[in-house]
């Protein structure tokens, strides 16, 4: 959790914003391992748990689907010599949540992961896996971002992005190595530009 809040993806909330007329919900959440990889810890908030038989799923629009056929992009990736495969990472954490939201998205958490004082309360201040509205969010994020930066990129980018995303991860082939070089980069300098 302690990563969140460093990132900046969670925060305390401020006393001023503990009296607020916003819809509050509080998420449970759990530590996920792998076990290829004891190390890393996931943690998940669900987003489906009941209180009184409402969950904030139940409370959320899913919005337009935005993803792609992944039939279609492993056709695509088929087309051309060299191959080209991206993750944008934490795709959903790189999507904020509207100021007025995130009352919906609190959370308890031991500040400084000191379990032996009492838990404070604290908000994601963005996108969740498992929350309903997530991949919309985010899908339209990653459009958004080409669109407003069009014409600081050549079309290819654009299509690429369009065409060759399932959800966070890019299947892309291209003729030549200096041309996947070329595309790689200006990607790159897209997703800098952040969701």
């Amino acid at each position: 959790m302690g990563v969140y809040i460093q990132r900046g993806y969670a925060k305390e909330v401020d006393n001023n914003q503990k009296n607020t007329q916003a819809p509050v919900w509080y998420l449970p959440h759990h530590p996920v391992t792998h076990p290829m990889k004891p190390d890393k810890v996931r943690v998940v908030f669900d987003c489906a748990a009941k209180y009184k038989g409402t969950s904030l799923n139940s409370q959320l629009l899913q919005g337009p689907d935005f993803t792609n056929k992944l039939v279609g992009v492993l056709i695509r990736f088929r087309q051309e010599a060299v191959a080209i495969a991206a993750d944008i990472e934490g795709m959903f954490h790189q999507v904020k949540v509207s100021p007025k939201d995130v009352d919906a998205l609190r959370f308890l958490w031991w500040k400084d992961g000191d379990l032996g004082s009492s838990p404070k309360e604290y908000q994601m201040l963005v996108h969740l896996f498992g929350a309903t509205s997530s991949p919309s969010c985010a899908g339209y994020a990653l459009r958004k971002t080409v669109d407003d930066n069009s014409e600081a990129f050549d079309n290819d980018v654009k299509q690429t992005v369009l065409d060759n995303f399932y959800v966070d991860d890019c299947l892309k082939s291209v003729p030549t190595v200096e041309e996947g070089k070329r595309l790689v980069d200006q990607l790159c300098k897209l997703e800098e530009g952040r969701l």
